[in-house]
């Protein structure tokens, strides 16, 4: 009876144990490479779809954001000031430079912020430096120009073979401008150093 009483749970145990593990058929093996495969044709476009919104999201952050800047700083020409003992080009590039949130670097400020001057009835060449440019009733251009951006998921190159490329993985090129005729001197000014 001993032997009786401890044969019991021992198959109580193997019990337990087939009824935990499942008869898996052939067909119930393809179903779970089957789920697999679906969920990777779900998952990828997915994800490439996220990173794509914040990727243009992103885009549109940096080019407003630049945007905004330039025509701060074109707001600022047309009145004629200066900040400190700068010139009004200079004063003009620092103030585009404080409105960027940080996207150009004081290093960019003469490579990337141009500040040009037109003349009314010339709008293809702009007034060279030397010969002034900013008086009122001309032209101010101010712009960004030569701000790459590298997206944050650069995808796909070309297809096998000399198919077109989907996708460049170079940094895009932001160019911003902003324009307004200058206005008149502020009282007691009949220039202002360019």
């Amino acid at each position: 009876m001993i032997n009786h009483v401890s044969a019991k749970p021992a198959k109580l145990k193997d019990l337990a144990r087939s009824s935990h593990q499942k008869r898996t058929s052939p067909r119930n093996r393809r179903r779970s490479g089957n789920v697999m495969l679906e969920m990777v044709f779900t998952i990828l476009p997915t994800f490439a779809l996220i990173f794509a919104f914040v990727d243009f999201g992103l885009f549109l952050f940096r080019w407003s954001t630049l945007q905004n800047a330039v025509r701060e700083g074109c707001r600022y020409a047309i009145t004629f000031q200066t900040s400190g003992g700068l010139g009004q080009d200079a004063s003009i590039q620092q103030v585009v430079q404080q409105n960027s949130m940080g996207l150009l670097a004081t290093a960019d400020t003469q490579g990337q912020i141009k500040v040009n001057y037109y003349a009314p009835n010339n709008l293809t060449a702009p007034i060279p430096a030397a010969s002034g440019g900013n008086i009122p009733g001309n032209l101010v251009e101010v712009s960004v120009q030569g701000v790459s951006w590298a997206q944050l998921a650069p995808l796909s190159g070309t297809f096998i073979g000399s198919s077109p490329v989907l996708r460049s993985t170079n940094p895009i090129q932001l160019n911003v401008y902003s324009s307004d005729i200058l206005g008149g001197y502020p009282a007691g000014l009949t220039s202002v150093s360019r």
